[in-house]
């Protein structure tokens, strides 16, 4: 079995950067910020002793459940504790299915967290207060990982965001490689392609730091297990998604809106967004559908000029939370009973606005993606 830990000789990863003037602030920690000391900042914080939970946002991706990997093992290498890792919401992807079993993951669920008594939490990928996190409010949150941007105050006693990283799983090897922990090639397997799928195999909001986790992981990776997780057998209805996505789909001069109705899983959006914004003509996509009580949407950019993560958080006020990173986000709306016959109308109100802030209105109200004529007067850049 491959293993590895090679201690890393890396410059630190730049700061956050403040929010431009006139846009939602990005609240930074005040506390002092020492990257080569991070991990051990991190494991002083922790109780010494009694339970432990390492949790992520709902209905976890790749880098979520990487990351609570390595920060499980990270704990349990170098203290005497025995974390539990805890998820909300389902795993949807077959990809992220394939990894939890392959894995053998003991994954805790997270609605029955407030029935024991917890001595610590630790949230990865994740943020309190970001809205995509059915964790307990009184739970004892004591650190917070994350690579997406920080947009509120965190007074907690350990907080390291990094929102120049492709991923937090990043993050976790730099951790695991300053406290000279080694990995087996299970973890080192799901690490890689954490980074691999958060990064899209390095091409997409990749960092100096993402690279150099990527390589150092690469002669530990089991690529056979890779094999099976990434090629994961998928569910018919899987493919119906993608025939509703194109067929819904409306261009909106270089922008692609579609509404996939009911979804059997609520990352279905983030899936079709991506594969929407292949398309030659386009570069913003919102993809939006309804999951059991909630509206969920996806928005994916090809360009930095805009904010994608801030465009998220707009779309969703009064009615729900969204965020991400400037080119990739999401958001949720909870369906309460008296706004069941308004899903509609909350859908409109998001499309309305989406097309105003990317600066598409012009084109409303869009032309179907398969029309004949689209070539001729869907190309057409605002």
């Amino acid at each position: 079995m491959k293993s590895g830990a090679p201690k890393p000789k890396a410059s630190p990863p730049r700061r956050p950067r403040p929010a431009d003037p006139g846009r939602e602030e990005i609240h930074l920690s005040p506390r002092e910020w020492d990257p080569e000391n991070q991990a051990g900042k991190l494991l002083e914080v922790l109780p010494k002793s009694g339970s432990v939970l390492v949790t992520s946002h709902d209905n976890p991706d790749p880098d979520a459940l990487a990351s609570c990997m390595a920060l499980q093992h990270l704990i349990r290498a170098r203290t005497s504790l025995k974390p539990r890792i805890a998820i909300g919401g389902i795993l949807g992807r077959a990809e992220n299915q394939a990894l939890s079993l392959e894995l053998e993951l003991d994954l805790y669920p997270i609605d029955i967290l407030e029935y024991q008594r917890w001595d610590g939490i630790v949230m990865v990928d994740a943020q309190p207060g970001a809205g995509n996190s059915n964790l307990p409010r009184s739970m004892p949150i004591v650190a917070v990982i994350d690579h997406h941007p920080q947009r509120q105050p965190l007074d907690l006693p350990f907080v390291d965001i990094r929102p120049d990283y492709g991923a937090s799983a990043t993050i976790a090897v730099e951790y695991l490689r300053a406290q000279e922990v080694e990995w087996d090639t299970k973890l080192a397997t799901a690490l890689y392609y954490a980074i691999k799928s958060e990064t899209q195999d390095l091409g997409r909001r990749v960092a100096e730091a993402d690279r150099r986790a990527h390589f150092a992981l690469f002669d530990s990776v089991d690529w056979e297990l890779m094999h099976r997780i990434t090629k994961a057998k998928i569910p018919g209805d899987y493919f119906a998604l993608f025939q509703r996505g194109i067929a819904s789909a409306r261009l909106f001069g270089n922008a692609l809106i579609a509404d996939l109705g009911e979804i059997p899983t609520p990352d279905a959006c983030a899936e079709i967004a991506d594969f929407l914004l292949r398309h030659e003509q386009v570069t913003r996509s919102l993809v939006l559908g309804r999951y059991e009580d909630q509206i969920v949407f996806s928005i994916r950019f090809t360009r930095s000029d805009l904010d994608a993560g801030l465009i998220a958080s707009s779309l969703a006020r009064d009615f729900g939370t969204g965020g991400g990173h400037d080119q990739m986000a999401g958001g949720r709306i909870e369906l309460a009973r008296t706004r069941l016959d308004q899903v509609e109308s909350i859908k409109d109100v998001i499309v309305q606005r989406f097309v105003e802030m990317v600066g598409v209105a012009q084109y409303r109200p869009g032309l179907p993606l398969l029309s004949a004529d689209v070539s001729e007067t869907g190309s057409a850049s605002p």
